[in-house]
Order: C-alpha cells, then sequence, then structure tokens
C-alpha cells in the first residue's frame, strides 16, 4: 500500500481533529497547516477533506456540471451584446482550447470581475518557486495557470502568498482545489465574488442552508440567481 492509500483513511479518522485545529481561533496560518497536515495540500487529500466537509464528490460534480451547463454557458454567451464577451470568445478553439478554462473566464467576464481575483497566468516553464519571488500574489486562494489561459499546460495553487500546491497538469482539477480550500480551510470568497457562488450553488449544488457556511453565504447574490434562471430558461426552450 503506498502512502497516499495510507494516508487517507487516517484523515478520514482525524477529521474531526483537523476540522478543530483549522476552525480555531486565532486560525493558523497557511505554512503551519502544511508542515502539520501535508496529506491535505494533495489532490486527494483535498478532495478528500472536501468531500466529507460537504457531502459532495467535487471532481464528479464539476465535470458534471461542465457537460449539462458547459454548452448552455457558451451558447448564452455567445447571444449577448457585449463586446468584451465576444472579444473573448473570439479567441476560443473548440478543437483546442480547454473548456473547463473558457467556462471560468466567461463567468468572470460575465460578472464583471477582474481575473487576476482569481486566476494568474505565469510562463509555461515558471515554477513555485519563480512564481513566488517574481507574482503579486493574493492572500485569498488563487489559481496559478502556466501557459496560455486558454491552453493551459498546468496549475499551481497558491494561498496566503505562497505556492501550496502544484504544479499540476488537468485544468479542471485546479478549479476544483481552488474552490476546495475556501472551505477546507474556513475562507471567505472575495468581496463581491460572483463566479465563486456560482460554482458553488449552480455546479456543485451546495446551498447556503446546509452546512457551516449556512451563516455566512444566506442570501444567494441577485446576479447568481439571475444567470441561473436565464440558463435554465436556455435550456427548456432548446
Amino acid at each position: 500500500m503506498g502512502g497516499a492509500e495510507r494516508a487517507e483513511p487516517l484523515m478520514v479518522r482525524t477529521y474531526i481533529i483537523l476540522r478543530r485545529y483549522l476552525n480555531g481561533m486565532p486560525a493558523p496560518a497557511m505554512f503551519e497547516v502544511k508542515e502539520e497536515w501535508p496529506f491535505l495540500f494533495s489532490q486527494r487529500g483535498l478532495f478528500s477533506h472536501f468531500g466529507i466537509l460537504t457531502d459532495v464528490n467535487i471532481l464528479q460534480k464539476l465535470q458534471e456540471a461542465l457537460g449539462q451547463r458547459g454548452q448552455t454557458i457558451l451558447h448564452f454567451c455567445q447571444k449577448l451584446d457585449n463586446p468584451k464577451i465576444r472579444e473573448f470568445l473570439a479567441s476560443y478553439d473548440p478543437e483546442g482550447s480547454e473548456k473547463a478554462a473558457c467556462i471560468l473566464q466567461l463567468l468572470m467576464v460575465y460578472f464583471k470581475e477582474p481575473t487576476e481575483k482569481l486566476m494568474l497566468e505565469v510562463d509555461t516553464c515558471a515554477t513555485a518557486a519563480d512564481v513566488v519571488n517574481t507574482a503579486a500574489l493574493p492572500s485569498t486562494p488563487c489559481l496559478i495557470i502556466q501557459g496560455d489561459t486558454m491552453k493551459p499546460s498546468g496549475w499551481m495553487l497558491s494561498i496566503e502568498g505562497q505556492v501550496v500546491m502544484g504544479p499540476h497538469p488537468f485544468f479542471l482539477h485546479g478549479v476544483a482545489a481552488l474552490f476546495s480550500s475556501y472551505y477546507v480551510f474556513n475562507l471567505k470568497y472575495p468581496v463581491g465574488s460572483c463566479t465563486l457562488e456560482f460554482i458553488q450553488r449552480c455546479f456543485l449544488g451546495i446551498n447556503p442552508e446546509k452546512g457551516s457556511k449556512a451563516k455566512k453565504r444566506s442570501s444567494i447574490n441577485p446576479h447568481v440567481s439571475t444567470l441561473h434562471r436565464k440558463l435554465i430558461d436556455l435550456e427548456w426552450s432548446a
């Protein structure tokens, strides 16, 4: 049995201890968490803990959401009279572009959120050390994209200005890591982040009335609910 296979059952057994640690006041610094619980910063460890916390298989849910709703989002945006969205879609190649990357950025453009809120593009060969030494990383979780954001070659995740995961392939896994980190590490979304709330409600089906996030995210952002309703209407009329 490999290290990951041995570590995952241990993480399940120590779940309550870890939650108390992460929810402590004051909250532990991220470098301390990584030293104490290194497996939590692997994809397997992060997604497993998120699954126990929310009862959601995040990779499966994201894959299903993109399959069921990704094309609807593209069709909806193609009909909009929005110069920025049209400019963005002009660079999308259905044959060569990463669909998940396109959808994430389309949502940010639609909600008028600066992409640097959640994503940072770096050289395809950039290492974690290069990123820390040369990029202005936010304190909030940030998905660092190696190469073209429409055709990423890999991704890393930074939290509190430090690269804590990666580089790894598969962009959708990066989106899963980015979103999971907010729940697992008990972090608040950036102010006015509609994109993250859209992923939460419309892709993952996580409702604020359930779980530890209920008090923090009880009211639905009207921009998120409006887009969700329009997408449902478009699906029904198709």
